[in-house]
């Protein structure tokens, strides 16, 4: 079973936790054992719509002008753009990623690709 992952901010030192109950329930659980703390900055990764819309529209998009399976069209996305994976972009990476691969499309394939709020995905 995977540890829950608790979110929350430091203020003046502390830690404001965003569901403190369900800290001080899991906390309680742990009693007696020894424990692994890990604390990072949470990163804002790419959204379920955002991945949808870019799996969905873009990639369908680009593979159905060009003839290329959507995994060849992944790849070749992340070739020309020079980026390693498209998952590990935070939220405001993969939309700038996002504008850019619509104005490559548009200016090199003939593709126009609608943005998120003109189309159903």
């Amino acid at each position: 079973m995977r540890a829950p992952i608790f979110y929350g901010k430091v203020i003046e030192h502390k830690i404001a936790l965003d569901n403190v109950a369900r800290w001080r329930a899991y906390l309680a659980s742990m009693e007696g054992r020894r424990i692994e703390l890990v604390l990072r900055e949470k990163r804002d990764v790419r959204s379920l719509n955002q991945n949808s819309y870019y799996h969905k529209i873009v990639i369908g998009y680009i593979s159905e002008g060009t003839g290329h399976t959507p995994e060849e069209t992944h790849e070749i996305i992340k070739q020309h753009f020079k980026i390693e994976s498209t998952a590990k972009l935070k939220t405001q990476e993969f939309e700038d990623l996002m504008n850019r691969i619509r104005a490559w499309a548009k200016d090199f394939l003939d593709i126009n690709i609608p943005l998120p709020n003109q189309i159903d995905y």
